[in-house]
């Protein structure tokens, strides 16, 4: 369904009606969609939302610029409006960023993190290198960086035995918007480390082993900072995981979440 949420047209689905909530950010690239498998699991046992980012998928596509606080405070009208009171939150790559800071910001939302392909602060090479992704789709669109993402983001297996999640992955970025695309590569360049103690709800870290993007190095330290964190490594993985390894993901899930 589509609303006016915070000065923007968001699209976003609920399904489920269970008498907690669970909340699914996705990342830079992504859609709603790639929750696909996840939602129909957890719908049957908590309420369920997902949504496309400003500037992403559905969602209204107008670039200002963008940032984590926007999305941040776009993520927050969508709950209010959905009455949605406390939530568990999951998010996926640039998602993960996104409901750190609202953790931080809406503490009294949220009752636990699951970060899937979880990252922190970009490291300065990393940021140039969004900077120059940003111009490279303004130049020449998204099909210059959708080959090269896959490449980069999905394991092995991914890429060779089970090349359809390829090509899912692969539709998902061409679909974007190459304006806005580069709006969120920017966003995500300037998005800043959170205070990690002010976190003190339970938190799940989710990592492919073969995640080239936010590695297990970096879920490690993720689980150094969060006073209450696990780490879960999923084996033939790469960073998109809600669509390369399903299953594994639904099951670390749930087990989480306690159900």
């Amino acid at each position: 369904m589509f609303k006016q949420i915070n000065g923007t047209t968001l699209n976003y689905e609920v399904k489920g009606n269970g008498p907690e909530s669970v909340v699914f950010v996705h990342g830079l690239g992504g859609s709603l969609n790639i929750w696909h498998s996840q939602v129909k699991i957890c719908s049957r046992y908590f309420k369920t939302l997902t949504y496309d980012l400003r500037g992403s998928g559905r969602s209204d596509i107008s670039v200002p610029e963008y940032s984590i606080n926007l999305w941040v405070e776009d993520l927050k009208s969508l709950l209010e409006t959905e009455a949605i009171e406390r939530a568990h939150f999951v998010g996926h790559s640039m998602g993960t960023l996104i409901i750190q800071h609202f953790a931080v910001a809406y503490p009294e939302m949220v009752a636990s993190l699951t970060l899937v392909g979880g990252i922190t602060e970009i490291p300065e090479a990393g940021k140039k290198g969004l900077h120059d992704r940003a111009n490279l789709v303004k130049e020449n669109g998204m099909d210059a960086v959708a080959d090269l993402v896959i490449e980069g983001g999905l394991s092995a297996y991914s890429k060779h035995a089970n090349s359809a999640v390829a090509g899912l992955v692969r539709e998902l970025l061409q679909r974007n918007d190459a304006e806005a695309y580069g709006a969120s590569c920017k966003a995500l360049a300037n998005g800043m480390v959170i205070a990690y103690e002010e976190v003190k709800v339970p938190v799940l870290l989710i990592v492919g082993d073969e995640d080239n993007v936010s590695p297990i190095s970096m879920a490690k330290q993720l689980y150094d900072h969060f006073p209450n964190a696990k780490v879960e490594v999923l084996a033939d993985c790469g960073h998109w995981a809600t669509v390369e390894k399903p299953s594994d993901v639904n099951r670390v899930l749930l087990s989480f979440l306690k159900v």
